[in-house]
């Protein structure tokens, strides 16, 4: 019962400690699933796991000449002291202490009991452990890889051997002395010496974070003992000195899932481990060379650095202990082996996975080094969000100022933690200062505006045809404007620096202009407003080009209003009704437009402001399903191409 109390003290143990990184490794991750994310630099996980494991296994043993099936019921304890250190942010170190309980409890079968007694076990610290990773990309943004390279060795100083020994003064399973092999976890340590790599590959979908492990791990276990053959009468009739060299190499793959909820994350776990030199059967389809369990666990996090997880774990895979024995059984009938055939049934390093278990493990997290924070943005004109070459400096501090980029407007500066004042200037600006506190380790996106010094812009609004002045509005932005007065005069204060002013009047195009305003002082700046231009279109008689008289006064009013707006361009299109041919009426559309543009020329308007297009019949102004509707197809239209700035 003694050994029953050690497990309960390592659980209680394990409740009042703190740990950090949540891998049993040490290493950022769930428990047995390493997170191929790297640690930020100078982040130290301390803390203690803890998980108990019950396994009710059948064995068969021999009691009064009589072969019984007996299940005896093992517990194995198993505790973790790690720790974590992130030495850069793309390099991780860990490293851990494990401390191992292994009990068996028998069954009270027949006079078993009076023979070996009902409790066998042994703990003690067992092996400490050096884990590395190494991330491939840790700037990802979200799928990372990473390598970990890791060994271990056996520090154990625990009961009287390497084996579950010497419990209440009786050994073995039925027998003194006879060290208990058939056990999920006989021995207290995988060996002198173990090592590994694995390569480690996260995907964080937002939602759901994955993970997955997948590695080759190599170890030699040594085991000495002595072997012994009884007969019915329990005397032992033959003996076997043993000393062999186990090596085992195994695959192990292992994947994770975790759902984040506020401070409440699920995870479930799966790990297989496939023991290369043990494959072998015995006709039943059973196999005894791989482990296979799945762990799912809730995590509880503290905004004071504390975690806690809550596992459970459940072995899928089937254990024998007759595949566990090195090889007694065979010994026992007599049966001649060699070393290489006891090596196969040796008992699995780091034992064998118990059928179920419950883990309960707390962390603690602290960041020992002061990582600076990355600020950059860009500095910009308040009114036209241009960016501006300006400095960004910190008075009163020893950080040296930083200049925006000529190019992106951009500036970029490392600042430790603490509270700074960000000072930004620029020539015809007025300047601006923030007090901002700065946090550790975060890149942090800070943008300006500055306002500049204004200026006046003054000058006149006219025809650009008569010369009258026109009552209008000029303005900079939608909240800066004013209006010319009757005399067609204006003055506006704006922002300093290249702003574009718009000139706009009833009747008229609007007209933009690109001003260089300067601070302080006064710029000229005049508007020549070119009218508005609508025109009538012009009717043909049946099948002829020729302009008609009434066509002839529409024409002379468009050709004045061009004369009056050099500065517009105008398509002519000719059109037809739907009598004749279509390439007879296509030839009609292109002389009706023709007639028109020259006619316009005649009147002094200028040939390179005018192009011509004719549709023929295509485009019907009404259905050609009357005369009347004839009439209005039979027609010459204007479009309005442009006005440009004179």
């Amino acid at each position: 019962m003694r050994k029953i109390f050690v497990v309960l003290l390592l659980l209680g143990f394990a409740a009042g400690s703190a740990f950090a990184l949540p891998s049993y490794s040490g290493l950022r991750g769930l428990n047995r699933v390493v997170d191929a994310r790297p640690a930020e630099q100078g982040l130290l996980s301390i803390g203690l796991f803890s998980f108990l494991g019950l396994s009710p296994d059948a064995r068969t043993g021999v009691l009064a000449s009589e072969t019984v099936e007996i299940t005896d019921t093992e517990y194995s304890g198993t505790g973790y002291i790690a720790l974590g250190y992130g030495v850069s942010n793309s390099f991780e170190l860990g490293t851990r202490v494990s401390y191992l309980l292994n009990q068996v409890k028998r069954e009270d079968i027949g006079n078993r009991l009076d023979n070996t007694g009902d409790w066998n076990g042994d703990d003690g610290f067992s092996e400490a452990g050096l884990f590395l990773k190494l991330a491939l990309n840790p700037n990802a943004e979200s799928f990372w890889f990473s390598v970990m390279p890791w060994a271990e060795f056996s520090i154990y100083n625990g009961g009287d051997n390497n084996f579950v020994y010497n419990g209440d003064e009786w050994d073995g399973l039925w027998n003194t002395d006879e060290p208990m092999f058939q056990l999920r976890r006989p021995m207290m340590n995988a060996g002198s010496m173990s090592f590994g790599g694995d390569l480690l590959a996260t995907k964080d979908f937002g939602a759901v974070t994955l993970h997955a492990n997948a590695g080759y791990h190599y170890f030699k276990q040594n085991f000495v003992f002595t072997d012994r053959r009884f007969d019915a009468s329990h005397n032992v009739i033959a003996t076997e000195d043993v000393d062999i060299d186990v090596e085992d190499p195994v695959v192990r793959v292992a994947a994770g899932i975790e759902y984040p909820m506020n401070k409440t994350t699920l995870f479930a776990e799966v790990e297989w481990r496939h023991f290369l030199n043990r494959d072998f059967e015995e006709g039943n389809g059973e196999r005894f060379d791989d482990c296979i369990q799945v762990a799912p666990g809730a995590r509880f996090t503290f905004d004071s650095g504390f975690a806690m997880d809550i596992t459970g774990s459940y072995c899928i895979s089937s254990f024998d202990p007759e595949y566990n024995d090195l090889g007694h059984r065979n010994f026992q009938r007599g049966v001649s082996q060699t070393d290489e055939e006891r090596a196969r049934y040796a008992p699995f390093p780091n034992g064998y996975a118990p059928k179920y278990g419950l883990g309960i493990n707390l962390m603690y997290t602290v960041d020992t080094s002061a990582h600076p924070s990355v600020f950059s943005g860009t500095v910009k004109d308040a009114v036209t969000g241009e960016t501006l070459a300006a400095t960004v400096s910190f008075p009163g501090s020893d950080v040296q100022g930083a200049g925006t980029d000529a190019a992106s407007g951009m500036y970029t500066v490392q600042l430790d933690e603490g509270m700074y004042t960000f000072l930004v200037e620029a020539d015809g600006y007025i300047s601006t200062s923030e007090t901002v506190e700065v946090p550790s380790g975060q890149n942090i996106t800070k943008d300006f505006v500055l306002q500049s010094v204004e200026g006046t812009v003054t000058g006149t609004v006219t025809d650009a045809g008569t010369g009258e002045a026109i009552v209008a509005v000029v303005a900079a932005t939608a909240s800066n404007q004013t209006s010319s007065d009757i005399n067609g005069e204006y003055s506006l204060d704006c922002a300093a620096g290249t702003r574009t002013l718009v000139a706009s009047a009833t009747g008229y195009t609007n007209q933009s202009r690109t001003v260089d305003v300067i601070s302080g002082e006064s710029v000229v700046q005049d508007f020549q407003l070119n009218a508005q231009l609508s025109f009538e279109n012009v009717y043909f008689d049946v099948a002829r080009y020729t302009i008609r008289p009434d066509a002839k006064v529409i024409l002379d009013g468009i050709a004045r209003m061009l004369i009056s707006n050099p500065g517009a361009s105008v398509m002519i299109t000719g059109n037809t009704d739907s009598d004749g041919t279509p390439e007879y009426n296509q030839g009609l559309a292109d002389n009706r437009a023709a007639a028109v543009r020259d006619y316009l020329v005649s009147k002094g308007v200028s040939e390179e402001s005018l192009s011509t297009v004719g549709y023929g019949e295509d485009r019907p102004a009404a259905p050609n399903t009357t005369v009347e509707n004839k009439a209005l197809n039979r027609r010459s239209e204007f479009t309005i191409l442009g006005i440009s700035v004179q």
